[in-house]
Formats: structure tokens, C-alpha cells, sequence
């Protein structure tokens, strides 16, 4: 017998986090719930929570990715950047949904083949592309610099958030990373450009 749309999505979000649940099981401080998985740091307090959410127009999965980072949003509001966060919400230090990255989502699959497909795909979206950036962000770790420069619209504060990366790490930028951090692509949106330019430039100034 056919299956009907609220049958297909109960099954398949059961067995897609039934599945990633076992092959992230080596991720320390993850819990799997209903559609969600979370990532906790006790030591630093930072939390990610990527969210499986089903678009009815499409019949697909977008993943919603989500982290706080306390020590490097503790260091941002020092700073006290002199323009709003590129996020709406002013806890996060990086946001996006894959409806914005190509070709990103997963659709409802309504064959067995098909979950198992899904449930594969889905795996290669987060071990290849977003769990990397998200346990970057985590960590706070120089690879988070390279994450924030190729995607600045889903960070907070771009630019900010990147010296705050090094100094952290102890690194200084050269001649030339630095051209990049102070580029206009690494605005994340080009509002309130003059001062976003000013500030940054002092940044750049006094650190190291």
C-alpha cells in the first residue's frame, strides 16, 4: 500500500538519524534527537545544532546550521564593532540553511533504495562540507580563518571574528593573508561599507 507524505517523512527522519547516530557515533559531545543533532563544548559552552527541516513546496530536506560560540562572541563584543551582525540572531556566530548552497537537499525518498541513498547523501553533505566548518567553529581553530574567508555572510562579523581566530591561535597574518581579510569580499554583505573598511583597518593596525 502507498504510502501517504506524513508516513514517508515519519520513516524516513527515523532511519536517517537512526543512521547518523551510528556513523558519527566517534563525535564527542553530539546527542541525536528528532530531526536535530547537537554538539556541545562543557569547556568553552559552545553549542552547534544542525536541524533537518522538511520544505512541503520542494518535498526536501534543508539542514539549518547553527553555532554559539561564547569565548569568540565574549571577544566580539569587546570589540564592539561599530555595525550589526551579518546574523539576525545575535547569540550565533555562524548561520546558514543549505536551501542557499546548490543542489544541497536532500528530497524525500519514498522507496527503500531511495532512504538508504538519502541517507548516504546526506552523510557526504555533513562529513565533506558542513561538519568541518561547524567543529572549526567549535574550537575556535585556525582553520576557522579559511571557513570565514571562503563563506563571510554566514559568520557575525567577518573580519572581526577572524582576527580574533589568530590571536587566539598566536598567529600573526602575513602581507598577504591580510590583503585578503581586509578584501571587500570578506565583508560578508557590503552594507555599511565606510565603516566596516574604518574599523577593520584599525583592527588591522593594533593586532599583533
Amino acid at each position: 500500500m502507498k504510502q501517504n507524505t506524513a508516513e514517508l517523512r515519519k520513516n524516513f527522519e527515523k532511519r536517517l538519524i537512526e543512521f547518523l547516530k551510528k556513523e558519527l557515533s566517534h563525535l564527542s559531545g553530539t546527542k541525536f534527537t528528532r530531526n536535530r543533532i547537537n554538539i556541545t563544548r562543557k569547556e568553552s559552552g559552545a553549542v552547534a545544532n544542525i536541524h533537518f527541516e522538511y520544505l512541503t513546496n520542494t518535498r526536501s530536506y534543508e539542514a539549518i546550521i547553527l553555532v554559539e560560540q561564547p569565548v569568540l562572541q565574549a571577544a566580539i563584543a569587546q570589540m564592539a564593532p561599530p555595525y550589526p551582525s551579518n546574523l539576525a540572531n545575535a547569540s550565533l556566530v555562524y548561520s546558514m540553511s543549505t536551501t542557499s548552497e546548490k543542489a544541497a537537499c536532500i528530497d524525500l525518498p519514498t522507496t527503500e533504495q531511495g532512504i538508504e541513498n538519502a541517507c548516504e547523501r546526506m552523510l557526504a553533505l555533513l562529513n565533506g562540507t558542513y561538519l568541518p566548518i561547524v567543529l572549526n567553529a567549535l574550537e575556535a581553530g585556525p582553520a576557522m580563518v579559511d571557513d570565514i574567508l571562503a563563506r563571510p555572510k554566514y559568520y557575525s562579523h567577518p573580519v572581526p571574528l577572524i582576527f580574533t581566530v589568530l590571536k587566539i591561535n598566536g598567529i600573526q597574518a602575513s602581507e598577504e593573508s591580510l590583503a585578503r581579510i581586509l578584501s571587500e569580499q570578506t565583508l560578508g554583505y557590503t552594507n555599511h561599507h565606510e565603516l566596516k573598511n574604518a574599523f577593520h583597518q584599525h583592527l588591522a593596525s593594533t593586532s599583533g
